[in-house]
């Protein structure tokens, strides 16, 4: 059998709890148990060489800038040291999982946008370095063979965007970690962390599009009875200092009165699943996502869920959330009164979301992304 080799830049291999990370692990995972693909991934030297799949080569790529300007180093290793690699290493094809194809390879580029968040909000556009550096990669993915996106919807912000015609995009879904599964939350963890019996969740950032305040606001019109019951539980990353970009979580909980109601908690990869699990209901009132993978972690989970009708967010969830538009305090405040005190409804959430999350594979990511190979390289009668 005559293998198609597949380059791919693993930049954000050693980073697998961000969203780029956790999709490059699924992905290359799946990949691998595909016979016809050979695989390579790229890594800076200085990159911690987590264990890579049966099968997969790991190699190294060394930059004049390591130990120095990490920001340089990045941008060589995408737009020299990868390409360059790819050629000698005669490989068929490079794949770029994330927004930063090189501006020029010999070896043709399949690019995977997740978002175009950085060229749509303006809160995101960061300093000029980040712009120049947004500039360059929007200009780059003029010339990929082949664009994926993760979603529909950012599939029609790439045509409008970038001007990429729509038949030279490509959809695969991402799909929740087999880690994500119901199970108990573990005394130590409820103990430590104070998770009370019921509670709803939320877990992801505290940027400005995830959408916070609206969530606080509606919570806090819940009946002080309801919210004693069920305590909002926040988990994520810290909030950043840029007030454009983060808003002020805590003082809103303080004005709005809901402090003895409201838990601020860090949670680890390995105890989200208990924490989704042991919820009454999972809350995501982002607005703007490319994918949105914490609702069908969530499902997965066997969680009721409640969402926002924006971005990508109803491609994933489909009929199996709770949907109300993103800017609606009344209706996310009904939406809360429902899900917490209506127990049919509640469970018909449950098993309608893990339903709905099973049909999200790795699997059939990694098929739909073999055939996106094949036709960038004029192969789609291998498939």
């Amino acid at each position: 059998m005559t293998q198609t080799h597949i380059a791919i830049n693993g930049f954000f291999w050693d980073k697998p709890t961000v969203g780029v990370g956790q999709y490059l692990h699924g992905l290359v995972a799946a990949l691998a148990t595909l016979p016809d693909l050979k695989l390579t991934l790229y890594i800076p030297a200085d990159a911690t060489p987590l264990p890579v799949p049966a099968g997969v080569t790991l190699t190294k790529l060394r930059s004049p800038f390591a130990g120095r300007s990490t920001n340089m180093q990045k941008v060589v290793f995408e737009q020299l040291s990868v390409p360059a690699a790819a050629r000698l290493d005669k490989a068929d094809l490079i794949h770029v999982p994330y927004f930063a194809p090189p501006l020029s390879s010999r070896v043709p580029v399949v690019t995977t946008i997740p978002d175009l968040i950085p060229l749509t909000r303006s809160a995101y556009r960061g300093s000029l370095k980040i712009r120049l550096y947004t500039a360059l990669v929007r200009r780059a993915a003029q010339h990929s063979a082949r664009i994926i996106t993760i979603s529909q919807a950012v599939a029609q912000q790439v045509t409008t965007i970038l001007g990429r015609p729509a038949s030279s995009i490509d959809v695969t879904y991402l799909a929740a970690d087999p880690i994500y599964q119901p199970t108990d939350v573990p005394d130590a963890l409820r103990a430590g962390a104070e998770i009370p019996a019921q509670y709803v969740y939320y877990v992801g950032g505290y940027d400005e599009r995830k959408n916070i305040p609206t969530l606080l606001r509606a919570y806090a019109a819940l009946p002080e009875a309801l919210r004693t019951q069920y305590p909002l539980v926040l988990a994520g990353r810290a909030a950043g200092t840029n007030p454009h970009l983060f808003p002020d979580i805590d003082g809103l909980i303080t004005q709005l009165g809901i402090g003895p109601t409201v838990r601020r908690i860090d949670v680890s990869r390995a105890d989200n699943p208990a924490l989704y699990s042991g919820a009454t209901c999972f809350v995501y009132p982002s607005c703007d996502e490319g994918f949105g993978l914490p609702p069908l972690e969530a499902m997965a989970c066997g969680t009721a869920v409640i969402a926002a009708r924006a971005a990508s967010i109803p491609e994933v969830v489909g009929d199996a959330a709770c949907m109300v538009e993103p800017f609606d305090v009344a209706g996310w405040t009904a939406a809360l009164l429902a899900v917490l005190t209506d127990n049919d409804l509640r469970n018909r959430l449950q098993r309608a979301g893990t339903a709905r999350a099973r049909q999200f594979t790795y699997d059939q990511t990694a098929a739909a992304t073999r055939a996106v190979y094949l036709r960038a390289l004029g192969r789609e009668g291998d498939a």
